[in-house]
């Protein structure tokens, strides 16, 4: 069979007890690719999706395109890439990127992958398409090994500026929400260390096994990788319904069930979480509205409470009809960056972030996605991620949370070594 886009397109049925070595083994088959895209939402079917997983795999010498390359062409074909944070210096042209970088990633990328590979959700099929032959694709997969090794280093990772400086730049920031600058601020750190025998691959699989993530993605560009463990879908589109899914609002999970649902009311009562969620998701209504046919913007669930592996999360779901005629690039220039990641006023916030945070963020609060031949496209928002450069062989993480008037400086530095000890405990300790 032989699809529009002149791949060949071949289904492979599997039995459900297969799927985790089957991701296994695909994992291990992508790794001597330099350029590739795994995304998958590790069973978690609580959101809106297509796939299980889904994987776009490139050639060396591919041709790389930027946002606006791929506006008239996003209907004829694949395409996986990103948008990083620093794409919104061309949303909005009077914002900077003049600090530091600690990834080194484009403001925006995308590539036509030489082969596609997914599994739909909910289903016993893989499905490969190809500029080769689906069946030796599906037996190179198939060969591969089904297994990944344990990580065994030890890591100290230093983080960008210490408690004292951090709690001053907290006490700035609502300093800025008093004389009216702003209404939430999202401030990020930067921590970093060095890796000396761990593959990024063996970092993925132990983040996968320890924090399974509905928009979790390895993404690699050259000597680039982002091993993501994300909760948290920027932006999706099916057909002409638009939508969008912030988060704002966490709690750890209980010791046990009877636990697990106070903690569950705690934070559907906790006043700040309530109050940091209805200015994001006014925000994201506004956004929406831009693109939206009139009178079509909606929140369809607001303030529900979502459970995973270590926390609760506070999820709202925005949706609206795309009015005719607006491409992808118009969507994201509308939408990017998302207001979970910036705060309120967003043009203000960002401005503010230029001036207070140590680094550029790059992908970081940025995006990883694929838009499929028919112009439905889905998109993550890159948090609880480690950035590995193997050229240098840094191993990066960024963290942050939401500040607020009522923020209290020093339990917002707690929560802050909270998240980012999640990632580093997973390096083996004697």
């Amino acid at each position: 069979m032989r699809i529009d886009n002149n791949r060949n397109k071949k289904a492979f049925p599997f039995q459900s007890h297969e799927l985790e070595v089957m991701k296994l083994k695909m994992l291990n088959w992508l790794q001597p690719f330099s350029i590739f895209s795994y995304l998958c939402t590790n069973q978690n079917y609580t959101t809106k999706g297509t796939y299980e997983i889904i994987i776009g795999v490139a050639k060396d010498d591919t041709k790389l395109y930027n946002i606006e390359d791929i506006a008239n062409e996003a209907q004829q074909d694949w395409f996986f890439g990103h948008i990083a944070y620093n794409y919104k210096s061309f949303v909005e042209k009077q914002l900077e990127n003049t600090l530091p970088v600690f990834n080194t990633f484009s403001p925006t990328l995308f590539y036509r992958p030489t082969s596609v590979i997914y599994i739909e959700r909910n289903s016993q099929s893989l499905v490969i398409e190809s500029d080769q032959d689906p069946i030796l694709i599906y037996n190179q997969v198939m060969s591969a090994q089904s297994i990944v090794e344990p990580i065994q280093e030890t890591l100290d990772f230093v983080t960008s500026e210490s408690q004292a400086d951090y709690i001053t730049k907290i006490k700035r920031i609502q300093e800025h929400i008093r004389m009216g600058d702003c209404y939430e601020l999202n401030y990020c750190v930067v921590v970093q260390s060095k890796l000396q025998q761990t593959a990024a691959l063996q970092v993925f699989a132990s983040l996968m096994q320890h924090s399974p993530a509905p928009f979790a993605a390895y993404y690699k560009f050259k000597h680039q990788h982002v091993l993501c463990a994300s909760p948290e879908r920027f932006l999706a589109k099916t057909d002409q319904m638009l939508y969008s899914q912030p988060i704002k609002g966490t709690i750890k999970r209980g010791h046990d069930l009877e636990q697990d649902e106070i903690q569950k009311t705690n934070l559907s009562n906790a006043s700040k979480e309530l109050a940091e969620h209805v200015m994001i998701v006014d925000l994201v209504r506004n956004d929406l509205a831009r693109v939206a046919k009139l009178g079509t913007v909606e929140v369809t669930e607001l303030l529900k409470v979502y459970t995973f592996p270590q926390v609760h999360h506070l999820i709202s779901t925005i949706q609206c009809q795309l009015k005719e005629g607006i491409s992808f690039t118009q969507i994201i220039k509308a939408l990017f960056p998302m207001g979970s990641m910036t705060g309120a006023p967003k043009i203000m916030v960002m401005q503010l972030i230029e001036a207070l945070e140590l680094y550029q963020r790059g992908l970081f609060s940025g995006s990883i996605g694929y838009i499929s031949p028919t112009g439905d496209f889905d998109f993550n928002v890159v948090i609880r991620s480690f950035f590995i450069n193997t050229l240098d062989q840094s191993i990066a993480i960024a963290s942050g949370g939401a500040i607020t008037i009522d923020s209290d400086p020093q339990q917002e530095w707690e929560e802050l070594k909270l998240k980012v000890k999640a990632l580093e405990s997973l390096f083996y300790k004697a």
